[in-house]
């Protein structure tokens, strides 16, 4: 941390308690322990869903928890804490990422952490591949990231990834496999699109009866269908093609898709790019949607596509015709969370614009480019994204006196640019300063 970023600026900071030390963060960890609470400072500070103060925040952290948080006028630092403070900087909930995938590189969600993401949900792994991740936490004793787990895809048969999945047969079956894997530990259920509709429903039944969110990939399912039903929440803008298409080319599309995994791959851009967002298909689930208010995890970072990118391999589209699907994706995000969708914040891990690590910023780019304002991405990023994850998700996403001590400090003010989260100044993981510069380099 700079010395700018530490030193005090403004006649909000003349107030405090002069008991007390300034520090880098990443220098107060036993100390702040010794003592017993942390301070973080910043001209402002962003709660999870509104900007509470504007010229002078402090948000006080002790045993892993926030004891007060609000303008510095109102909240006195403790004698004797470990101040930090970032001069032009913000306080935000840490992100939560509502879509990663672990795959084989255990330090990546490491370095994500260093990026602000405090929390995240793997929707589709068997519990054991996060196994070298949780080794590496406690070897290191890091203090995050929080992991949220369903346990592989309940798939049907031919699955998409059969390395990621369990294939259920039959209604009963996908039941069984349910209480699997909420008996092992998984926090939420993802149905993956080749699952039969009636094992779908029995799946969103038995997450119902343990109380855990069901989510999922629907691509060739009626969204429609499976959020009526009472499905949590929804991967990927792709899963509402069918639904928005006419008749026609939704059945001319799943079809495609049952004889042929990978047809989603052009598939899905040409759909969209036909699609008719002010139809009476797209009109029913708006419908929908309005009345129910699902979770929509859009993931829109890893189907980015510009009209100047190179084509795929394999791919039969031109560019054209995918950016034009891809600008319809971003104008469904919109169109949904003006119907009152739960939009959420998913990074996908791997995505074609963006660097390692760097998949949850992208995304935050791109919900604020489909229209949304650079609070409602935020929101996605913390309050809303803490809420799909479940029970496990109640005190995270927000900062209020209680909640969880996952907390973000960047430069700026990324509610009026939202390119400001990726200034990332200091990072509390579970009320423990995060060492950025060490796991900015995994």
């Amino acid at each position: 941390m700079t010395r700018r970023t530490v030193l005090a600026l403004g006649a909000w900071a003349a107030g405090a308690s002069v008991a007390r030390a300034l520090v880098p963060l990443t220098q107060a960890a036993s100390t702040a322990r010794a003592s017993g609470a942390l301070v973080l400072e910043a001209p402002r500070l962003f709660d999870g869903t509104r900007v509470i103060a504007n010229d002078g925040a402090r948000v006080v952290i002790r045993d892993g928890r926030i004891v007060a948080a609000g303008t510095a006028a109102s909240v006195p630092a403790p004698a004797g804490a470990l101040v930090t403070r970032v001069a032009d900087g913000t306080i935000l909930p840490g992100l939560v990422d509502c879509h990663y995938h672990i795959e084989s590189d255990p330090a990546l969600a490491l370095r994500q952490l260093a990026h602000g993401v405090t929390a995240f949900r793997d929707p589709g792994e068997w519990m054991e591949m996060h196994a070298p991740l949780r080794a590496r936490i406690a070897q290191d004793d890091l203090p995050g990231p929080r992991l949220f787990l369903t346990g592989p895809h309940i798939d049907g048969d031919r699955p998409a990834y059969p390395e990621d999945s369990v294939v259920a047969r039959d209604p009963e079956e996908a039941r069984r496999q349910v209480h699997r894997a909420v008996d092992e530990g998984a926090t939420a259920i993802k149905i993956y699109y080749r699952l039969p509709l009636a094992s779908a429903l029995a799946v969103i039944e038995a997450c119902r009866l343990r109380g855990v969110p069901s989510t999922a990939h629907l691509e060739i399912l009626d969204a429609r269908t499976v959020i009526e039903a009472g499905l949590t929440g929804v991967e990927h803008v792709t899963s509402f093609g069918t639904s928005i298409a006419s008749p026609m080319a939704a059945e001319r599309y799943r079809q495609a898709v049952l004889a042929d995994n990978d047809a989603r791959r052009d598939g899905r851009y040409a759909l969209f790019a036909e699609a008719d967002l002010d139809g009476p298909q797209a009109r029913r689930l708006y419908a929908v949607v309005e009345r129910l208010r699902p979770f929509v995890d859009a993931t829109l970072a890893v189907f980015e596509a510009q009209s100047t990118d190179a084509t795929p391999r394999g791919s039969t589209l031109t560019a054209a015709t995918r950016a034009e699907g891809f600008a319809k994706m971003q104008a469904l995000v919109a169109r949904l969370h003006a119907h009152g969708a739960r939009l959420v914040m998913g990074g996908h891990t791997e995505v074609p614009h963006a660097g390692r690590g760097e998949a949850p910023w992208r995304e935050l780019d791109l919900l604020v480019a489909a229209g949304l304002s650079p609070t409602d991405a935020l929101r996605a990023a913390t309050r809303e994204g803490a809420a799909f994850l479940g029970p496990g998700g109640v005190d995270l996403g927000t900062l209020r006196p209680g909640a969880a001590a996952d907390v973000v400090v960047v430069e700026g003010d990324p509610t009026q640019a939202i390119a400001r989260v990726r200034q990332v100044r200091a990072v509390v993981a579970a009320g423990r300063p995060v060492d950025l510069d060490r796991l900015r380099t995994l």
